[in-house]
């Protein structure tokens, strides 16, 4: 398995590993010798980034991203994998959503820094964090059936929402995604306006398998315009 050098990063892209060049005694390893429990803890140390931290900024032992570890050998691939891909955040595609996802490494508002998509279903299906960027101003290519087969039921879902000039654009694009469900941590964000569509939209993706919800209104209330939710919050508060 050859890596993939970004910067001061390294990614073990999915492709499969043959293990049998290695020579290397297992049952020497002082690591292999160690509870499960503490292996799990050392390649969250090592394998889990956080995208907040610049990659020129990561000078202290625990910011430094160790994929290569992957490669020592295939019983450390086998159990440090699904943390690798299970852990982290993965860049939705803006098309084949979570299709080709690429490992994201850093981001800051309207930026981000990949390494190259991860091609293989086999470790793909363990990829249950994602950010998705998505432009108001551009016409979709994938569909609301699409979109919900795709995120429903993911643990972590944050969007990103932008538009080339505030108040340009409505939310067709973003209604796209008002079929998920199931989502254990949603946020949108951006260029939402108000805010209370996104808000509401959080708690329909947050909304249990099949839920239906009320569609998103909004209602003139003493000459302002005021959200079906907010109501609902302000009422329920």
């Amino acid at each position: 398995m050859s890596l993939i050098h970004h910067k001061q990063a390294s990614f073990v892209p999915s492709i499969p590993v043959d293990h049998h060049h290695n020579i290397a005694n297992q049952s020497s390893s002082r690591l292999l010798s160690l509870p499960s429990e503490l292996r799990n803890a050392i390649y969250e140390l090592l394998l889990i980034q956080d995208i907040r931290i610049p990659i020129h900024q990561r000078r202290r032992p625990h910011d430094r991203f160790c994929a290569n570890i992957l490669q020592t050998c295939k019983l450390i691939h086998a159990e440090a994998a699904p943390i690798l891909y299970g852990e982290n955040t993965f860049l939705a595609h803006s098309n084949l959503l979570t299709t080709l996802p690429s490992f994201l490494l850093f981001k800051l508002p309207n930026t981000k820094t990949t390494l190259p998509p991860v091609l293989y279903p086999n470790v793909a299906k363990w990829i249950r964090r994602f950010f998705f960027h998505v432009r108001l101003d551009i016409d979709s290519r994938y569909t609301k059936e699409q979109a919900t087969e795709c995120f429903t039921g993911v643990e972590d879902l944050e969007i990103e929402v932008f538009q080339p000039s505030y108040g340009t654009c409505d939310f067709t694009v973003l209604k796209l995604l008002e079929g998920v469900r199931g989502v254990g941590k949603a946020v949108v964000g951006g260029s939402v306006g108000d805010g209370n569509y996104a808000r509401w939209l959080e708690m329909a993706m947050m909304s249990g398998l099949g839920e239906e919800l009320e569609e998103y209104t909004e209602e003139y209330v003493g000459g302002d315009k005021v959200s079906a939710v907010a109501l609902y919050w302000d009422l329920d508060g």
